[in-house]
């Protein structure tokens, strides 16, 4: 994309003045540098774009002082325009903590015996309740809940299995009725 903005501007350079023709040369060496240098730009689930044509005609006098003016230094753009990227969201430390509130939900839930296809149908009210019970900071997302969905099925496969009784006990059936239901 640079290689073409240059083949454009050298092919109308004759009609570009020449202080001008050095600001568009420095502002494209500016963005070839943001871009080797700045953080990675992912978009996800986005559709391709054609290009806009870029439209070189010679400039009004007006506009050609304000093109020469220097520009303000450009500020990072603010973290909700780059949801892709978010670094807590999907670092490690994210992760971490993702999976240890996901332990949990899931062992408060599997003492209550509710299964994960009953938590993944609850509101997020009732899902919000329910980790304040268990002693949990709700969570934002679903991300959190799937993940301890994953960990019960699990202990139903060591349940199964027989090689941990003590690990698969289920401490308060009793609560079962309390929590398996919306109310």
């Amino acid at each position: 994309m640079v290689a073409e903005l240059r083949r454009t501007l050298e092919g109308q350079s004759q009609d570009i003045a020449p202080h001008v023709r050095e600001r568009l040369e420095e502002i494209i060496q500016g963005a070839v540098h943001t871009i080797e240098t700045g953080a990675e730009i992912v978009a996800v689930g986005l559709p391709d774009l054609a290009p806009e044509p870029v439209d070189l005609a010679p400039v009004e006098p007006a506009v050609v002082e304000l093109a020469a003016a220097e520009p303000e230094p450009a500020e990072p753009a603010p973290a909700a325009a780059k949801p892709a990227s978010d670094p807590f969201r999907h670092g490690a430390h994210a992760e971490a903590n993702r999976l240890t509130k996901a332990r949990e939900l899931a062992r408060w839930l599997w003492d209550r015996n509710i299964s994960g296809e009953q938590v993944l149908g609850f509101t997020n009210k009732w899902r919000n309740k329910i980790a304040r019970a268990a002693g949990v900071n709700p969570p934002s997302t679903l991300e959190t809940w799937t993940v301890a969905v994953d960990l019960m099925t699990r202990m139903e496969e060591l349940a199964a299995s027989g090689t941990q009784p003590e690990a698969s006990e289920r401490h308060h059936l009793d609560e079962h009725e309390q929590w398996a239901t919306e109310g």
